[in-house]
């Protein structure tokens, strides 16, 4: 029997450009406004990012893990070192014409700095490999928002000076789909994402 240490730690966040090498929290706006990155600007589609948890001693950036002896689909994790900046990766608003990401709206987030085989590198919400708990995966897909892809869609909301990641997609009208914020569940040692 496999055991699960379950330690939901919160995960705030900032968004770093591949450019930018300070590491100070940006204050959030208000709901609509555009997110920043940690040198003031607004976070844009077709740029890369990574994603770093707010304050030392949490952890570095976010990569591809396998766990349970599966790696399919691989999980989306944080790298326990954090020196490590982890893969770099883009977002996507649901609006095709947006160029800033804004807060509290749907998104795809996809990582750029990898290829896997089978599989795309767009997150999703995936039940499969541990029942009961909402792990975030890759193999998700790009765009076309609606009731089949519901799991693919996240959005950033503020959280005290930094931003959190939350899955509550918005994309299906008659939808009810289950809202929560992105943690971290320790996994045989892994830090993998939930909600």
């Amino acid at each position: 029997m496999e055991v699960i240490s379950i330690k939901r730690l919160m995960l705030p966040f900032l968004l770093v450009a591949l450019s930018t090498t300070s590491s100070f929290l940006i204050k959030a706006q208000d709901g609509g406004e555009p997110v920043l990155d940690v040198s003031g600007n607004a976070v844009r589609t077709g740029v890369n990012y990574f994603i770093l948890p707010a304050g030392r001693g949490n952890g570095g950036g976010l990569h591809v893990a396998s766990i349970r002896n599966r790696t399919n689909p691989l999980v989306v994790s944080q790298n326990a070192d954090e020196s490590a900046l982890g893969s770099s990766l883009q977002f996507s608003p649901v609006d095709p014409k947006e160029n800033t990401v804004r807060l509290s709206t749907d998104m795809n987030v996809k990582f750029t700095s990898m290829v896997i085989s089978d599989s795309s590198t767009v997150w999703r919400i995936n039940t499969e490999l541990i029942p009961q708990r909402y792990l975030v995966t890759v193999g998700g897909v790009e765009g076309n928002p609606g009731r089949e892809t519901l799991g693919n869609w996240f959005k950033i909301d503020k959280y005290e000076d930094a931003y959190k990641l939350v899955y509550c997609p918005g994309v299906c009208n008659i939808c009810r789909p289950f809202c929560g914020d992105i943690g971290v569940l320790v996994e045989n040692g892994k830090r993998v994402l939930f909600v």
